[in-house]
């Protein structure tokens, strides 16, 4: 395969990514929503009581259907609300005459999680209150938890109650906050709801726990509800070499050391190539590291004006990182000056490879923000999201490389795509 079909490739890949992570074409979609809620589309958490369906919303109807709800704690609602953020508070006793009038202080709660109050976007339910002699209605959350950093990664709450019915639904999943999309991106629903129902167990405050099938496979559930039963208790107070070369014979160690100096010949004519690897992997932690350190230091301003800041840094650097490093002193007259200290930093990279280096930099960068906020699956749509923008700044770096009418395609196309991929997460498309 030559060269232009290796770049024909990069483009339809790069069109492709785009598409299916706009959903324009998505041949794993769900099957469109009906538009009307009926009873048998409910759940009823508890006999008698009302019904809900078992998942939640962008608005107040089902074709705007997000996540699925995984967990129901049945128990008073302020009592359910304090067992998930007070629990080193808890003072619990029995209901059972034979006990002690003096309540047992909790003293369990060491290693459990720290829940905090959170902001999110509003998401809606739909609950019908039939059985108490209501109708249905479109609720939104009663509250949003959340533990975990906003602009790292965190679990994330959101619970609906009702008062006429003694039992909180919950939402809990795993997002991290995501720099290209400039909000946060849900990875994972299941192990969240496994670690939720294991804050459950065993603890003296709860009845039981247990699984309840019903066939919920949409909004990224398995068809299965974790369900807590409250003990009946009394109040609830806040309060983880090289020795090889000597098992191999001469003529051997001898074709590694020739292979060891072309390898470092190669290294020293692309160290520019290394460099810019290196920059954008720097950026691209860079901006990761920066928004939690703040957060952190500064916790009583808001995380988006964090964000307004550091934001240009991805969306401006990186491009503007790979155009310096891989466009040669005479294509930059405006810049003489600028390219003379880049020559400095090695030879000139040939197109293949500053495209080369340029996409597993921003490569390599992605995974390891990803990996250092605790990330390891993410959905179909944001991995294509990511390898268009990958490809995208790889098409960019190898257009800067070359100074002809080639060059300026290539550059184009790049350029393009950049902002294609930025603007589609902005615009509602991911």
């Amino acid at each position: 395969m030559n060269r232009r079909h290796l770049l024909l490739l990069a483009v339809l890949v790069l069109g492709a990514s785009y598409l299916v992570a706009s959903g324009v074409f998505n041949p794993m979609a769900d099957p469109a929503e009906p538009e009307t809620l009926e009873r048998d589309q409910l759940i009823q958490p508890e006999e008698n009581g009302s019904y809900i369906w078992p998942y939640t919303s962008r608005d107040r109807s089902v074709d705007e259907r997000t996540l699925a709800i995984n967990l129901i704690v049945h128990g008073p609602d302020d009592r359910v609300q304090r067992t998930l953020v007070a629990q080193e508070e808890l003072e619990w006793e029995e209901l059972d005459p034979e006990a002690e009038d003096e309540p047992e202080a909790y003293e369990g709660a060491d290693d459990s999680i720290q829940w905090d109050d959170a902001h999110g976007s509003t998401r809606y339910t739909y609950v019908d209150t039939g059985p108490h002699g209501d109708e249905g209605v479109w609720i939104q959350e009663s509250y949003q938890l959340h533990t975990g950093t906003y602009l790292g990664s965190r679990y994330h709450i959101r619970a609906y109650t009702m008062d006429q019915d003694d039992w909180t639904a919950i939402q809990v999943h795993r997002e991290y906050f995501d720099w290209f999309r400039l909000r946060h991106s849900v990875t994972d629903i299941q192990d969240s709801q496994n670690t939720l129902e294991a804050e459950f167990l065993d603890e003296p405050f709860v009845e039981e726990v247990r699984r309840e099938y019903h066939g919920t496979h949409g909004g990224w559930n398995d068809g299965w509800l974790s369900v807590i039963e409250l003990a009946a208790i009394g109040p609830i107070v806040a309060g983880s070499v090289l020795g090889l070369l000597g098992f191999v014979g001469g003529d051997t160690t001898r074709g590694i050391v020739r292979g060891t100096r072309r390898l470092l010949k190669w290294a020293y004519l692309n160290s520019r190539g290394f460099i810019l690897a290196g920059a954008l992997v720097g950026l691209v932690l860079g901006v990761r590291v920066a928004g939690l350190a703040v957060e952190d230091a500064v916790p009583w301003i808001t995380p988006q004006a964090f964000v307004a800041v550091l934001y240009p840094i991805l969306a401006v650097g990186l491009p503007v990182t790979a155009i310096v490093l891989t466009q040669p002193l005479e294509a930059a007259t405006r810049f003489v000056r600028l390219q003379r200290v880049v020559s400095w930093l090695g030879d000139p990279l040939q197109p293949q490879s500053a495209f080369v280096f340029a996409t597993v930099g921003l490569g390599v960068g992605f995974v390891l923000d990803f990996v250092g906020i605790g990330i390891t699956t993410l959905p179909l749509e944001l991995l294509l999201h990511r390898l268009g923008l990958i490809i995208a700044l790889g098409l960019l770096a190898a257009g800067a490389a070359r100074s002809d009418a080639e060059g300026a395609v290539l550059f184009g196309m790049g350029l393009l795509g950049w902002g294609v991929g930025l603007a589609m997460p902005l615009l509602g498309y991911l």
